[in-house]
């Protein structure tokens, strides 16, 4: 979704002119919090809920997808009084007992009355006159984030859409219209945003979006009571080849000399390599990642990035080094071990998944449906006796009867199948006594 007219998009995006070294010394440091999902942003923005805050969110996703009913309760109890465990424990999806999704975020934070104004501010790759606040409305209850009533009350004024949201005041805005406001604030930057904004390297480069926006923030004068980024890489929601973006655009609003000069050579070199790879010169891609991780080898995103190269160069071991130093310096990173066994499942190297999965299991504890996936696998395998060994605890947790109603039945039925298994293999062969 766009949020916007039917229109080509341009060839370009609009660059902002570059600040001077004076005023980018004189830019006002910010202290970002980096998150994983939007739901780990809930303890930092319920700190400050005295204060009734505005909320401004730099994302694709609003996160206003609805909590259901009989969950609404427990999800606001989540969020003013859970710890940042039990927010961990029960705030996505793979969970045995979810209680807010991702998706959901802004509406717990709305239903906890954290927020007393929210600016949404959409990645919008066209002119603000070309808005159209009936294409607006309709994708909203499409997505069923606002109802048919509040849909009809929105209005479209200087490049924002203008309502009130869950009875609070609430403006979608364009880009190029960071609003302006007094009083204390909150903001969000998920890395879904930038995915809104790009193309490719050619006509819309990450390292110019990161500027571009970086800039735009402290152009704008805000100082935060708190600033958090999220990720959303963990589950696939955003690629892991952009989560660089974010961690770069932290270190651009700690230290904004990094908008002037020339950008750290790193940097320099994932942007060429970046380059290179949409022009189909991988092997020069590979070169320049391989110097990066020469200047900066300890590094997770460069790192990362070697363990891209080694892949594209079919060095399969050499590739899972790098993961796995990758991993050990920004755990985020673990989220490959899980498209890796895909990977190997489809070429049919059933071992070769195991090790991928049990290696994502010892990254992600907290995921139950990784042993899920090994407990099946194990069976394929001809394993009973070590599918069983998963399937027990499992059998034991408490499963929500709202997001996952069948998964009890499920592990009753593999752990039959585990048993049954191992039955017949342990019965006698008549004949073979005989």
């Amino acid at each position: 979704m766009v949020y916007s007219c039917d229109r080509k998009q341009p060839e370009h995006v609009a660059e902002d002119p570059a600040p001077s070294s004076e005023q980018a010394s004189q830019y006002q440091p910010l202290d970002p919090q980096l998150v994983e999902l939007s739901t780990h942003a809930l303890p930092y923005w319920r700190t400050l809920r005295e204060k009734k805050p505005v909320l401004v969110l730099m994302s694709f996703d609003p996160f206003l997808q609805p909590i259901p009913g009989q969950l609404r309760s427990r999800a606001k109890e989540l969020v003013l009084t859970g710890s940042n465990d039990d927010i961990d424990l029960h705030g996505s999806y793979p969970r045995p007992d979810p209680v807010i999704m991702p998706t959901q975020a802004l509406s717990a934070a709305l239903e906890a009355e954290l927020f007393s104004r929210v600016y949404w501010i959409f990645p919008s790759k066209v002119d603000p006159s070309e808005l159209n606040v009936g294409t607006f409305r309709k994708q909203m209850v499409d997505a069923d984030f606002m109802t048919e009533q509040e849909a009809e009350r929105f209005f479209l004024e200087n490049g924002r859409y203008v309502g009130r949201l869950r009875g609070t005041p609430f403006e979608a805005v364009h880009p190029d219209q960071f609003p302006y406001f007094e009083g204390p604030m909150v903001l969000h930057i998920d890395l879904s945003f930038f995915r809104g904004l790009y193309e490719n390297e050619i006509k819309t480069p990450l390292y110019d979006l990161i500027h571009q926006n970086a800039t735009r923030v402290l152009d704008s004068g805000w100082q935060p009571l708190a600033l958090t980024l999220s990720y959303s890489t963990l589950h696939g929601a955003i690629s892991l080849d952009t989560r660089f973006v974010l961690s770069n655009l932290a270190q651009v609003l700690r230290d904004s000399s990094l908008l002037t000069g020339d950008m750290p050579e790193p940097w320099r070199l994932r942007a060429e390599a970046l380059y290179a790879a949409d022009m189909y010169t991988e092997s020069k891609s590979l070169e320049l990642y391989r110097e990066a991780a020469h200047l900066a080898p300890e590094d997770p995103a460069v790192i990362y990035d070697l363990f891209q190269s080694h892949l594209l160069a079919r060095e399969t071991d050499k590739a899972l080094t790098a993961l796995g130093q990758a991993v050990a310096r920004d755990p985020g990173y673990g989220a490959a071990y899980l498209s890796l066994a895909e990977m190997a499942l489809n070429d049919g190297n059933l071992e070769m998944a195991l090790r991928l999965l049990e290696k994502g299991a010892q990254v992600f504890p907290a995921n139950p449906f990784l042993d899920i996936q090994r407990a099946d696998l194990l069976l394929a395998a001809g394993r009973p006796g070590e599918a069983l060994a998963l399937l027990n605890p499992l059998l034991e947790k408490q499963w929500s009867p709202t997001y996952h109603p069948d998964i009890p039945d499920f592990l009753v039925e593999m752990r039959h199948a585990a048993l049954n298994f191992d039955a017949a293999a342990n019965e006698p062969d008549d004949e073979a006594d005989n």
